[in-house]
Parts: structure tokens; sequence; C-alpha cells
């Protein structure tokens, strides 16, 4: 699975105020916007630091998860403007500080890690190399101690779209091959985050449904099957029976955090 969300991407049609020629390029999922920046001075000869879809500046997240989001209509149509900058690599490694800390109740594996090792877990992400980068996750997913817990954030909406009709499905790019069209897009969301452990108090492995169930038990009333919220990931919806380290492991972001996007079902 994470060999085909890595090798999953994303067309963008980027445009700038200054010109009538878009740039077009394929991005990966586990990709940033923010590293774009160069290659798009150098096109249009305009320094920027944000983007935005229909008037929304998009958030400092990887491009599959704002994707999962907003559900636009392939190639993407992105604006470019002026907003707040910020430093990518840092936003990258506190994120990935924030996933270690989660799972082990420290931060060890990531601050004890060389800084070659640390280079090169960022350079992986820059340059979507998932042989590299499985090279370094796999320390920070094996250490020493048992783990305790899921990265696990979900994106809930918290209104609808300003249309009810759902983008028509115009590429599969969006999605990791093999997978059905997702739901309608969301345009305002908040962030769901709790400590899940990775197995139940019967010591049965967690699944995903059994997660949704105990933090949002009104939108999830049963841990086996979507009755009143579904949820996409990678462009997907998940069986609820999933285990969810085995989601993590094989389904996370770069970052190391498994987000999911809740959608309504009808």
């Amino acid at each position: 699975m994470q060999s085909l969300i890595w090798a999953s991407n994303i067309p963008l049609y980027i445009t700038h105020p200054s010109s009538t020629i878009p740039y077009l390029i394929n991005v990966p999922r586990v990709s940033y916007l923010p590293l774009l920046f160069p290659r798009l001075l150098s096109f249009f000869g305009e320094n920027v630091t944000s983007f935005s879809y229909e008037g929304i500046l998009l958030k400092n997240l990887p491009v599959g998860l704002l994707c999962d989001l907003y559900q636009p209509e392939l190639p993407w149509r992105i604006e470019l403007g002026d907003g707040p900058s910020f430093d990518i690599h840092d936003t990258f490694i506190n994120s990935v500080k924030e996933a270690d800390f989660i799972r082990n109740g420290n931060a060890k594996g990531i601050m004890s890690m060389s800084k070659e090792h640390s280079t090169q877990l960022w350079n992986s992400v820059q340059d979507n190399d998932l042989h590299t980068y499985l090279k370094i996750s796999t320390i920070l997913l094996n250490p020493a101690t048992p783990l305790k817990h899921i990265p696990l954030r979900i994106y809930l909406p918290s209104s609808s779209s300003p249309s009810s009709t759902p983008h028509p499905a115009s590429s599969s790019s969006s999605k990791a091959p093999g997978t059905s069209s997702p739901p309608p897009p969301l345009f305002a969301f908040k962030t769901v985050q709790t400590l899940i452990q990775p197995q139940t108090a019967s010591r049965e492995p967690q699944t995903l449904g059994g997660a949704l169930n105990t933090i949002l038990p009104s939108l999830f009333p049963s841990r086996r099957d979507a009755i009143l919220a579904d949820v996409i990931l990678h462009g997907a919806t998940v069986p609820f029976k999933a285990p969810l380290e085995d989601l993590m492991r094989e389904a996370s972001y770069a970052d190391g955090w498994l987000n999911v996007c809740v959608v309504m079902l009808n």
C-alpha cells in the first residue's frame, strides 16, 4: 500500500495574477506545495508565499490531504499570491516530533537521530524517495519500547461546500490506484485529535471503526459500518475493520501522522 501511495500524483494547474500562462505539474500525494516555490519563482518571475483554491488560503498540509479535504476537479486549479510565510522544513520536522511523542510518550526517537539521518528523512520527502524514507522511518516506528498511541488526526467538516453537486471525477490521479471515487468536497473543517491505543482493553487490535466510535460516537455509532459518515484516506474510503496500527505503518503521511477526512453520507 505504501508504495502505491508514494507513487500516486495529483495534477496541478497553477496560475499567477501576472501571467496568462499556467504552470502544470504532477505532485506526489505526500509532498508539500511550498516545495514548488523555487520552480514557480523561476517560471513566473514573481515571488509568492501562498496558495489558494477558490479564494480559500491553503494550509501547510500534505498535498494529498488537501486534495482529500477539498475534492477539487482535476487538474486542481490553484492560485498563487501573498500570504503568511513559513519554513516548510521546520514545519515538517515539528510534525514528525509530535507524531514521535504520540507513539512513544516522548520524542527521543527523532531527537536522538543523527544529523545525517534527519537530513535524509527530509530529502526523501523532497525527492519523493520511498526507499530512503523507509530506512529512516523504520527506525522511528520500531523503538525499543512498545507502541503507546497512534498519531491519528481526524479532519471533521464544519460546513458543506457552497455547491450541493459533487465535482465530476476527471482523473484517478488524486487517489491511490484501484480505488473508487470519493464523496463530495467540504470547504471548512476542524481537527479532532485524542490519544488512541493500538489495542483495546481486551488486548484486541484497535480498528479504525473502533477508534472513530470512541472519538466521535455521534457520527460513528457503529464500529463496523459507516452509517452517518465515512472517512477518506489517500483518496479512498477505508474498511472500518482495518487495524489502526497497520494503517499507521502503511498509510501515514511522511510526517508519521495518519490523517483521515470525515465525509457525511446522504
